[in-house]
């Protein structure tokens, strides 16, 4: 399921060997298996969700594995390609993030005779913005403002439109158990931190240089990896060598590193100062394009029809992310994704093969594992726009997604509003089976059954939620309910095969008014490596007291802000000009690069305010006015 807020491997080497590595796979069939038994489903998930696959991230070996799988099961249900040119799959491009390419990549001083090389001398780091910079250089101590503390690098100093050198971390205290100082460092050596106080100052771009002193003496360059590229920071960073960063404060007319870092470290005064040199910067930083696939296979009715019925799910997930420790080091930890949705891989696998012993189906059911959902439903909008199938002859789309928690009680069956039939039909299968589910009024936008729904197919979409671990390394096979999952998907079953044996429908129904609160919540997301001392839980926040009423979610991968995906009709954006499809980058003055800055700046407000809304539209900015409205307070719950 997709992230809308864009959260172990021992070492960077080790990752790397892991990447490349091959799982060993369950037998292809079983022999004479047991349809929709808990335990082919449990081998899926064991090899999709393994290490080895490396939480396949679009781009990434591990999910050309994952789809080569597919392709193998999919061909031992004795289903018939489906995809292009009469094979498996269907390839499209998708953007995961950001990539470097050295040879755009450049950084000098006006009148400087120094070549300095990317990845050895300086490198940008994978949460830069990625726009090029010139500017005036500055040196700005540890590029900290910490008063309470004692301590600020911006005092007195005007750092408007330049460009900063720092040093990384914070200056040492002699306690080693300082709040501030210590040897576990705080959120002022954060570089997400240091990059919105340099922001706030009016700052261009931050050069970060190592420490002097640090334990292990090194002066590694942090590397760019895509793994960590996904957030985006409010400028350019750069980490450059030390060797390099002395040149320009020799050039300056400043000491020396070591000279400045001791002298901070002992007085913890300003020595932020003017080094009359002019940056030039390009980062060389591009959206990371990579081309992936989705995986299809049919299942021909016995009806002499065209008419078809989908059953899809994706297969891609978030890949990895970085720790570190409190000393600096890093691992790249492993999302496999479990349940998002090696589950629902697993269960389209395994209708496939229920389903090919069935007698008697009318139509067509036409089985895809999609790619590129993380990446903002890219493989099921890209059928859609070259489908394999007539697009007309489509009856039904059932998108299975996240089905493997049903011992937590939160079964949902999306979308029985979007077919006429569907609520009898539904509950027909569910009731053989003992199931309780709930029926959203509301067609969520967050999963691939949305693209079809766009197109005026009739939707269902069962799932069992999100949980703790979404989009957590812990979302692991060994926490999934194998035998609720079987009984999720023998109700999939009936449902599908009620669908392939009717002679007509299901009626499409298009989305009722959705209620007044129905404005998107953020789900819990994927911890970025926006610091470098471990990776605590964010804080619970209170829900903003306002709403601009819409269905937000986050921005494509690599691309700021927040994308409306719906809006309320007669609601305060309507009212105020956003339209589905505007990409919501500033409220007021607030730069808004995901949900999180969204909620954070609606929170500030009251109903009532009038804010300048700022969204791209069409490649162009808009402003807009809103005038924001109360949100409908919930009772409190002992959940």
């Amino acid at each position: 399921m997709k992230t809308l807020l864009r959260r172990v491997l021992v070492g960077w080497l080790a990752s790397a060997v892991v990447l490349c590595a091959l799982a060993a796979e369950p037998a292809t069939k079983p022999a004479a298996p047991a349809p929709l038994s808990a335990d082919a489903f449990t081998e899926h998930v064991k090899y999709l969700a393994s290490d080895a696959l490396a939480g396949r991230r679009v781009g990434s070996t591990g999910i050309e594995q994952a789809a080569e799988y597919i392709a193998r099961q999919f061909e031992a249900a004795e289903l018939k390609p489906a995809g292009e040119d009469g094979g498996w799959f269907q390839r499209f491009e998708a953007t995961w993030g950001k990539k470097l390419v050295d040879d755009h990549a450049l950084l000098t001083v006006e009148g400087g005779s120094e070549t300095w090389q990317v990845r050895k001398d300086w490198i940008p780091l994978p949460f830069s913005a990625p726009q090029d910079v010139d500017g005036p250089l500055a040196f700005a101590g540890y590029g900290i403002e910490a008063p309470q503390h004692g301590y600020d690098d911006y005092a007195d100093f005007d750092a408007k439109e330049k460009v900063l050198l720092v040093f990384r971390y914070e200056p040492m205290s002699d306690d080693p158990g300082a709040e501030f100082g210590g040897q576990t460092p705080s959120r002022y050596s954060l570089f997400g931190h240091k990059a919105k106080t340099a922001a706030q100052h009016g700052a261009r771009a931050l050069l970060i240089v190592n420490r002097t002193q640090r334990a292990d003496g090194g002066d590694a360059l942090y590397p760019f990896d895509v793994e960590q590229t996904l957030q985006t920071f409010e400028l350019p960073l750069v980490q450059v060598s030390r060797p390099l960063a002395d040149a320009l404060l020799q050039k300056g007319g400043l000491p020396n590193l070591t000279a400045l870092e001791d002298k901070l470290n002992r007085e913890r005064k300003t020595l932020s100062a003017d080094l009359k040199l002019t940056v030039h910067l390009k980062t060389g930083i591009e959206p990371n394009v990579v081309t992936t696939r989705n995986v299809l296979g049919r299942l021909a009715g016995h009806g002499d029809t065209p008419e078809t019925v989908v059953v899809g799910g994706h297969y891609d997930h978030i890949g990895c992310s970085a720790r570190y420790s409190p000393a600096g080091q890093m691992t790249l930890v492993v999302h496999n994704g479990a349940d998002d949705n090696a589950s629902g891989t697993a269960g389209v696998i395994e209708l496939a093969r229920a389903l090919t012993a069935e007698n008697g189906l009318r139509r067509n059911v036409l089985f895809i594992t999609f790619s590129g959902e993380e990446a903002g439903m890219v493989g099921s909008n890209y059928f859609i726009a070259h489908p394999t199938v007539e697009l007309g002859q489509v009856r039904a789309m059932v998108n299975i997604d996240m089905i493997g928690r049903l011992h937590q009680g939160h079964l949902m069956v999306v979308g029985t509003h979007t077919g006429a039939e569907f609520p009898d039909l539904v509950r027909r299968a569910a009731e053989t089976l003992g199931l309780q589910y709930g029926a959203p009024p509301t067609v969520s936008a967050d999963s691939d059954h949305a693209a079809f729904y766009g197109h005026k197919v009739p939707v269902l979409f069962p799932t069992t939620w999100v949980h703790a671990q979404y989009h957590q390394p812990s979302d692991d096979w060994e926490l999934l309910d194998a035998q609720g999952a079987a009984r999720v998907l023998t109700m999939c079953e009936r449902i599908v095969r009620d669908l392939a044996c009717m002679t007509d429908g299901p009626t499409y129904q298009a989305p009722p008014p959705p209620p007044e609160s129905a404005e998107a919540q953020p789900k819990p997301g994927v911890a970025t490596p926006e610091h470098e001392g471990g990776a605590p839980e964010a804080p619970a926040e209170a829900a903003p007291l306002v709403r601009l009423e819409i269905f937000a979610d986050a921005g494509p991968a690599g691309q700021p802000g927040v994308v409306v995906q719906a809006v309320i009709a007669g609601g305060a954006a309507q009212r105020a000009g956003l339209q589905e499809g505007d990409r919501i980058v500033r409220i007021a003055d607030a730069k808004v690069e995901d949900l999180r800055d969204y909620l954070a700046e609606m929170r500030k407000r009251k109903p009532g305010d009038v804010v300048d809304v700022t969204v791209m539209r069409e490649g162009k900015e808009v402003s807009l006015k809103a005038t924001l409205v109360a949100a409908p307070r919930r009772p409190a719950t002992n959940e």
